[in-house]
C-alpha cells in the first residue's frame, strides 16, 4: 500500500493549521484584572488593574451616627451636625513595609495659572469624606496590589499643594475637586479647605460654619496583615467615629479654637476594621 498520499495529506493539514494560528497576545500580569494565563505574548498596554476604594461608616461611640440626631460636645453643650467634609490626598497602601504604587486615576481639569486656566491631566488618588453623603464608598484609583500582606493606609488630611491650582468648575461632576455644596473653594487664592464643619447649638439655635486649612499626614495600621487577591478589586473598610472630634472639644468656643480642636480629633478620627 502506498502511503506517501496520505503523508502527504497529513503534512498538507498540519502545514495549513500552522499557518492560520495566530499568537494570542493578552495581559500577562497576573495584577491585572484580565490576566491570560494562556496568552503567548505580553501585549504593550492592555493590562487592566483592579479599582482601591474605600468604605467608611459613620458612626458616634457605638451607634451609627445620623445629622438629625442630637449630641453632646466635650463640654456638655447639645449640637446636631449638619455638614462635615473632609478632604484626603496622597492616599497610598503599604504591604509588609515597602510602599504600593500609587493608585492611578487620571481626571483632565483647569488648572489655574497667572493668565489663564489651563486644561491638564493630573492624577486624583483623592477622597472627600462627608457626614451626609448618600454614599460611603470612594473609589481611589487603579491599583497594582501584588503578593505581600497589606499593613498601612497612608495619606494626608487636606489636598496636597498639586491639587490646590484646580478650578473646582473645570473637573468631572463626580470627582472630590469639583464644585461642592457650601463650597470647599472660595477661588481666594488660597485653594481647596482641608476640612469644614456646620453645626446648630440647641441651646441657642445657632448655626455655625468652621473651615480649616493645612496639611496633616496620617497612618492607619491594619488590625492584622491582610493578604490581597491579585487581580481583584479591593476595598479596605474605615471606621469615622465622630465623637472622637466633637464629642471632645467645645462647639460653642471661638472659631480658632474649635478649628484647633478640630484638626487635633482628626488624627484619631479614623480607623481600618477590614479588607474585601
Amino acid at each position: 500500500m502506498n502511503r506517501l498520499p496520505l503523508l502527504l495529506s497529513a503534512f498538507l493539514i498540519l502545514l495549513i493549521s500552522s499557518a492560520c494560528y495566530e499568537d494570542n497576545i493578552a495581559c500577562l500580569d497576573a495584577d491585572a484584572t484580565n490576566f491570560d494565563i494562556l496568552a503567548d505574548e505580553a501585549c504593550p498596554d492592555c493590562c487592566v488593574y483592579p479599582s482601591f476604594s474605600l468604605d467608611v461608616d459613620r458612626i458616634w461611640g457605638d451607634t451609627t451616627l445620623f445629622t438629625d440626631s442630637t449630641y453632646q460636645d466635650g463640654a456638655g453643650n447639645d449640637f446636631r451636625l449638619i455638614r462635615f467634609r473632609v478632604y484626603l490626598s496622597g492616599l497610598g497602601l503599604l504591604a509588609t513595609g515597602r510602599e504600593l504604587p500609587i493608585p492611578e486615576n487620571q481626571v483632565e481639569v483647569g488648572i489655574i495659572t497667572s493668565t489663564d486656566t489651563v486644561l491638564t491631566v493630573i492624577n486624583t488618588n483623592i477622597a472627600l469624606l462627608s457626614a451626609t453623603s448618600s454614599s460611603t464608598s470612594s473609589t481611589i484609583g487603579r491599583l497594582r496590589v501584588g503578593t505581600d500582606s497589606l499593613t498601612q493606609l497612608r495619606g494626608t488630611f487636606g489636598l496636597v499643594e498639586e491639587y490646590m491650582a484646580v478650578y473646582p468648575a473645570s473637573a468631572p461632576a463626580a470627582s472630590p475637586l469639583s464644585t461642592q455644596v457650601g463650597l470647599l473653594n472660595f477661588n481666594d487664592g488660597e485653594g481647596y479647605l482641608s476640612a469644614s464643619a456646620e453645626y446648630v447649638l440647641t441651646a441657642t439655635n445657632d448655626t455655625a460654619r468652621i473651615d480649616i486649612r493645612g496639611l496633616q499626614p496620617f497612618t492607619l495600621d491594619f488590625t492584622d496583615p491582610e493578604a490581597p487577591q491579585r487581580g481583584v478589586n479591593l476595598t479596605v473598610e474605615l471606621e469615622a467615629d465622630y465623637q472622637r472630634i466633637f464629642g471632645t472639644i467645645d462647639l460653642s468656643a471661638g472659631e480658632t479654637t474649635v478649628a484647633d480642636g478640630i484638626s487635633a480629633g482628626l488624627l484619631d478620627w479614623l480607623r481600618v476594621v477590614g479588607v474585601r
